[in-house]
């Protein structure tokens, strides 16, 4: 694709940031964002541009094309979110007079975050009234941030970037699934809390996968299918993870007994804590607890 941008109509805002190093490798931030109008003569056109971009439609028609890790070519209109990888070949523009937010973005973990956001929910996503407008507010706090003469701190612009990509509940994106199919998957996920609640609540006492299941009310099968979508690993390996990483809290934090850890940390038998603590961290509990004990801390 050859650059090819005609400009935005009258009203149009534009706003640029520049990142500072420690932004750069610390904070997601906007690499430029704005309100646009435009007409049908309006296109953007790009080799690449090292961003990733998302845009919300509020008013008229368009088309959006990337040729990304997610390629898509689609047409897009009133209350749609599009999400676009602009390190790759990409375009879009309108097919009447549109209006529209966007903003660049990239950062340290923006890459992840796209290719999650993409993952679960589409490239381009099409919301009710109140799930536009809780985007459309978002816009408008970066914009604001950025059209301030008081200036904003990095962090703060990193946590408005963060929350504008931060989906509220109810968003059921790519999947093809009924209506009523995917409130029922939302409301699993959202119960899924409760599940991880209880783990961190009673890690150290034996728990039962029939235990998790009916924290959310579905069958033991289910469950374990709904939280590894969800969190990417099974019910068993988060758990032992929760329990792992207690364990190395007290290893290096106090004067129990590997023993005394093990059992405290919801494991049946001191062997069974040793070989799955190796395991994980290539690395018996005792060698891990002198590897802190051996430096020089003054």
């Amino acid at each position: 694709m050859n650059p090819n941008t005609q400009e935005p109509g009258p009203f149009s805002e534009t706003y640029f940031h520049t990142p500072s190093p420690l932004a750069k490798k610390t904070f997601l931030y906007p690499v430029c964002l704005g309100h646009y109008y435009c007409d049908e003569e309006y296109c953007v056109a790009r080799n690449n541009y090292d961003s990733f971009l998302m845009m919300l439609v509020v008013k008229g028609q368009g088309y959006a094309e990337s040729l990304g890790e997610k390629a898509f070519r689609k047409k897009i209109g009133e209350k749609q979110l599009v999400l676009m990888d602009c390190y790759a070949p990409h375009m879009y523009g309108a097919d009447s007079e549109m209006e529209f937010y966007w903003i660049h973005f990239d950062g340290i973990n923006a890459g992840a975050y796209f290719r999650y956001l993409t993952e679960v929910y589409g490239t381009v996503l099409t919301l009710t009234d109140s799930q536009a407008n809780v985007f459309l507010h978002k816009f408008r706090m970066l914009l604001e941030a950025l059209s301030s003469d008081q200036g904003i701190a990095e962090n703060l612009l990193g946590y408005f970037v963060t929350d504008l990509l931060t989906f509220p509940s109810g968003l059921t994106g790519a999947r093809t699934v009924s209506g009523s199919e995917a409130a029922q998957e939302d409301r699993f996920t959202r119960e899924l809390g409760k599940a991880v609640s209880y783990m961190r609540q009673h890690f150290m006492e034996e728990i039962t996968i029939e235990d998790l299941a009916g924290c959310v009310s579905v069958s033991p099968y289910h469950f374990i299918r709904l939280f590894k979508k969800q969190y990417g690993i099974t019910p068993h390996q988060y758990l032992l993870s929760m329990r792992l990483d207690c364990a190395r809290f007290y290893l290096r934090s106090g004067d129990k007994t590997v023993k005394e850890i093990a059992f405290s940390c919801g494991f049946q038998s001191e062997n069974n804590f040793c070989v799955a603590f190796k395991k994980q961290t290539g690395m018996t509990p005792t060698n891990y607890r002198h590897g802190m004990e051996t430096r020089e801390l003054f």
